[in-house]
């Protein structure tokens, strides 16, 4: 199979499990249009290339750092969970509110803040590794990782879209009460992804210093 063709199926295998950043794009899409949402997931989708190419170079200083630095992304990941969170509970998504317009905190922060939140999940560049190293890839060759690349990076983005204009489909012909309902799930979500975030710094802190018998 072509690498971009592989790359195209892995992006989408690997955006598709509902985590915090399709909660993100769901409650933005909602929030402030299918625009809102279509960003964040380029931001998903950058992040996932850019980890894709680190494990394509087998960059294992790279992973060492990751591995080494998972108290401040568990950190920041929970931080920007209780944040996002936070903010998407208070808010009142309406009914009628126009779909094909930008209405949200900025569009440069709206992608950076999903291109963070993705990146700080070191567990990304491992699953891309054991995915790489199963299907027994060559990327010795520049041109063939390249390729790859692209394809995950257009899966992504295309799993991103899709869900945005389902998410924004669905809105027109929700009531203004189920949509805040749904709204304040989707935060109540991402707030409890963010502390388990939290706790897992923790845990990276205090299980060194525990004795082993």
């Amino acid at each position: 199979m072509e690498p971009f063709l592989l790359g195209l199926i892995v992006g989408i295998i690997t955006s598709a499990p509902i985590g915090p950043v399709g909660l993100l794009t769901i409650q933005r899409t909602l929030a402030h249009g299918r625009l809102a949402g279509m960003l964040s997931g380029a931001g998903a989708a950058t992040a996932d290339a850019f980890y894709a190419a680190l494990a394509g170079l087998s960059l294992s200083v790279v992973s060492n750092f990751l591995a080494s630095a998972r108290f401040w992304i568990h950190l920041g990941a929970g931080i920007l969970c209780l944040w996002f969170g936070g903010r998407a509970f208070f808010f009142r998504p309406r009914r009628r509110a126009p779909a094909h317009r930008y209405g949200g905190p900025g569009v440069l922060w709206t992608f950076v803040s999903s291109l963070l939140l993705t990146l700080a999940n070191p567990l990304t560049i491992l699953f891309f590794i054991v995915v790489f190293t199963t299907l027994q890839m060559d990327h010795s060759s520049l041109p063939r990782l390249l390729s790859l690349v692209a394809g995950i990076f257009s899966g992504c983005l295309l799993w991103w879209i899709a869900l945005s204009l389902v998410t924004s489909r669905l809105h027109t012909h929700l009531e203004s009460r189920t949509l805040i309902l749904i709204n304040r799930v989707s935060a109540i979500f991402i707030i409890i992804l963010g502390v388990v975030a939290l706790g897992s710094a923790g845990h990276s802190v205090i299980s060194p210093r525990i004795p082993t018998p």
